[in-house]
Parts: C-alpha cells; structure tokens; sequence
C-alpha cells in the first residue's frame, strides 16, 4: 500500500522527473496493485493530468463537526458537485421532481464497482421508468474519476480481460460526480479515509436515497466493499418506498462506526 501510494503521490504532483521512477515501478514491482498505480501517474505526468488546486482546497475545507451531519428522516443538505465533464449538478434542482440516489463508490481499481456501473447500464430503462435521478460519486480528483468512466486511458485490468472504455463512453447514462476529499460524502456519513482497499486508504461504500422532497430517507455504509444494497436493490427501495435492508454479511466490528 505504501508503494502504491507513493505512485499515486507521484502522479499528483505531476514532475517530469519522477517519470523513470514511475514507469520503473509499472514494469518491475511486483504488486498489480503498485503496477496499475504506476501506470496511471506514468500517463498523469505524461498528459499533464496532476492534482488540481481544488482537492487541496477540499481537503483544506474539511471540517469535523460537519461529518455525518444529515439523518435519516431530515432534509438532505443541498450540495453542488461537477461531473466528470465540468458540468456542476445540483441536489436542490431535483426537489419536487424526482428522488435521487446517490452512490459512492471506491475507485477504477475496484471490481465490484465496475459490477454496479455494470448494472446500473442495464438498468437504464427501469430507472428512467421510476423517475429516479442517479449519481455515482467517487472521493478523488478530476483525473482518477475520468479513468473510472472510460474518458483517460484504458488501464490494464488483471480483474477483467475485456475493456470497459468502449463500454463507457458510450452507455454511461449518469453523471459520476468529483467530490474531492468527500467533502459532500463527510454530511452524509461517508467516511473519506475508513479502509485500506488494494492500494489505498479510501472511503466507506455508501448508498443514499433522497426523496422527491429532498427528505434522506435511506443512508447505508458499508462495512466492507461488498456488503451494501445492490442497485437492483436500490432501485427496488426507490420504486417501492421500503428503505428496509439488512446485509447478511455486515461485520459486526465495524456496525456501529
């Protein structure tokens, strides 16, 4: 984990000087998790794609009392986010008109998350159907979200043997929205730093459901990266109004987190 991150690192601070050392590290470490890392900030400080002046200005923003803010059963706090496109939605522009859920999720190295971008295409028609606006958030910067979404390179994953960029870029029907340093996700519950997963500290998997009058009427944060509703089941919850869910595989450890 050290090792991926100190290419992570490298990547975000964009130096041509660190390029051997990254690229060093895509051919020779050992660790997929270090190799993928590698290859991503070799292409950042290639393409120019370092960390932005805004997640230092979120990371900076970060204010404890304002964590886990919002609760079940009360308003949600309207934020304005921008896709991965520049484009800035807003959760008030939605009130009154359709629920929206909201979903974290971890980042482009993860499977699971490429099984519910997997789903969420398919189910394309039913959430249309059910009115219901969805965003996919991902707690990084401009850069690492464009990768997640087919919109940089095409990484060599060792989890799958097909691409998912042609896939992306053209069946992606949501917005994924930058949310820097989780500072829209610390309101809602989401801890931005809970899990060292593969090659980073990263963020609880959550899911929200804000109804069509901006009340939350369903927060879930997972214990592990596969313990949270699936989306069949959040489309489910959204068409039947029933936020009740239980994960059979929860960890009781970290339940009361």
């Amino acid at each position: 984990m050290v090792r991926s991150q100190a290419a992570i690192a490298l990547g975000q601070i964009g130096q041509r000087s660190s390029l051997a050392v990254v690229q060093a590290a895509q051919k020779e470490d050992n660790s997929r998790d270090v190799e993928h890392q590698a290859e991503l900030s070799t292409y950042a400080i290639e393409h120019g794609k370092s960390a932005t002046p805004e997640l230092a200005t979120a990371y900076s923003a970060l204010d404890e009392p304002t964590f886990g803010r919002v609760q079940v059963g009360q308003p949600a706090p309207d934020f304005q986010l921008p896709d991965t496109e520049g484009k800035r939605w807003r959760l008030a522009d939605f009130r009154g008109k359709k629920p929206v859920v909201l979903i974290w999720i971890f980042a482009d190295w993860c499977p699971v998350c490429h099984g519910e971008f997997r789903e969420l295409i398919e189910l394309r028609k039913e959430f249309e159907a059910a009115n219901a606006q969805v965003f996919t958030l991902e707690s990084h910067d401009l850069f690492p979200c464009r990768v997640m979404v087919g919109k940089e390179l095409e990484p060599k994953y060792w989890f799958s043997k097909s691409s998912f960029k042609d896939s992306y870029t053209k069946n992606i029907w949501w917005p994924h929205l930058v949310d820097r340093a989780a500072l829209v996700g610390v309101e809602y519950g989401v801890q931005p730093m809970a899990f060292v997963v593969h090659s980073e500290w990263i963020n609880r998997p959550s899911a929200v459901i804000v109804d069509k009058e901006g009340i939350e009427r369903f927060a879930y944060y997972g214990t592990f990266w596969g313990d949270r509703p699936s989306i069949h089941q959040l489309l489910e919850m959204v068409r039947s109004g029933n936020y009740t869910f239980d994960a059979p595989k929860r960890l009781k450890a970290a339940s009361n987190q």
